[in-house]
């Protein structure tokens, strides 16, 4: 048996909620990024994906809300259905979860840059570090430089 969908103000009321938590979470995300604190970001991940699944699920609850309601699920059918509601509270909540969820698109957004920024910086200075970055290997795998055998470093001397 199928459970009842709850009645759209309290999806939209549910689903503020978890959007500002995600919000919250981003703005954890890219502080942990800026810091390259790492463990932090591991765990926020799983966080992450729990509240994604979370979102999922209220936003297939307000589509079937919104199928009941005879209401076209996008935002100018929901806008055009509010102003038929007369209730400026529900025209509100709306409102408020349209600007979290452009808040949370923006830092997902800047989050994402960060990361590609770092990956470029950690992929550099890999390459610098491997030497494979201007004149060929300057390590080779087994740590020793390549570009003469004098120049080798030994743990036999």
């Amino acid at each position: 048996m199928v459970p009842p969908v709850p009645p759209f103000h309290q999806l939209i009321a549910s689903e503020i909620a978890a959007v500002q938590r995600f919000v919250a979470l981003l703005k954890k995300e890219h502080a942990a990024l800026r810091d390259s604190q790492f463990d932090v970001l591991e765990k926020l991940m799983e966080e992450k994906g729990n509240l994604i699944d979370e979102l999922s699920r209220i936003g297939q609850e307000r589509h079937q809300s919104l199928l009941l309601l005879g209401v076209a699920e996008n935002r100018e059918g929901v806008e055009q259905w509010l102003r038929t509601q007369q209730n400026p509270k529900l025209t509100e909540a709306w409102q408020v979860l349209q600007q979290l969820a452009r808040e949370a698109k923006t830092l997902n957004e800047l989050n994402g840059q960060c990361i590609t920024l770092l990956s470029r910086n950690n992929r550099q200075r890999l390459e610098t570090i491997t030497g494979q970055h201007a004149r060929g290997t300057f390590y080779g795998p087994d740590g020793q430089t390549s570009f003469s055998s004098r120049f080798r470093i030994s743990d036999s001397v």
